[in-house]
């Protein structure tokens, strides 16, 4: 087996061999822990990964042989595997016979016309902060961004307090021009 784990690690023909030789243990790992049919195929390919893994990760100085490293990297990979779909909830599953699903018991505060409107606002603000002159961003961007004081701004700049203030008025007018 050494020979063809060595070969496999280059060869894709090989590989497949490989693969087919160990699909009765992946499907008796399979019935054994994975309950719901419905992922069959995906722990088929779980399978396969893991014996794909095996072949590039297999040391050969190890004592252990190729087949056992395979078998229990199978068991613990394909009963990972079942641990992980226990707990997947479809939203969408009907939860009675009358109908409805999980989805319609939910509740949220969140309105998501709201909420992408609310995006649409910061993208057309950004749109219109961008037209600004630098100054005048800058002051917009301390005021209600920053929360600083207009006093603040005044002793950074080391300007007077009334042309901070008609730069802010400027700006916020601007703004108001460009969002409509």
């Amino acid at each position: 087996m050494r020979e063809k784990v060595i070969l496999a690690r280059e060869d894709v023909n090989a590989r497949l061999e490989i693969l087919k030789s160990f699909e009765p243990l992946i499907k008796k790992c399979i019935k054994y822990y994975v309950h719901d049919r419905e992922y069959y195929s995906d722990a088929m390919q779980e399978g396969y990964y893991i014996i794909l893994k095996c072949i590039y990760n297999y040391d050969f100085d190890k004592e252990y042989p190729f087949e056992g490293y395979v078998k229990s990297s199978l068991i613990f990979g394909i009963r990972n595997f079942a641990k992980k779909i226990k707990y997947n909830v479809s939203l969408d599953e009907q939860m009675s016979d009358e109908g409805g699903c999980l989805y319609d018991f939910l509740e949220s505060d969140i309105n998501v016309e709201e909420e992408y409107g609310h995006k649409d606002d910061i993208r057309r603000l950004k749109d219109a902060m961008d037209k600004l002159s630098d100054k005048q961003r800058k002051v917009i961007e301390e005021v209600y961004f920053k929360n600083k004081s207009m006093v603040e701004i005044c002793k950074s700049r080391r300007c007077h307090y009334m042309a901070v203030t008609k730069m802010k008025d400027r700006a916020l007018k601007k703004l108001r021009e460009e969002m409509g």
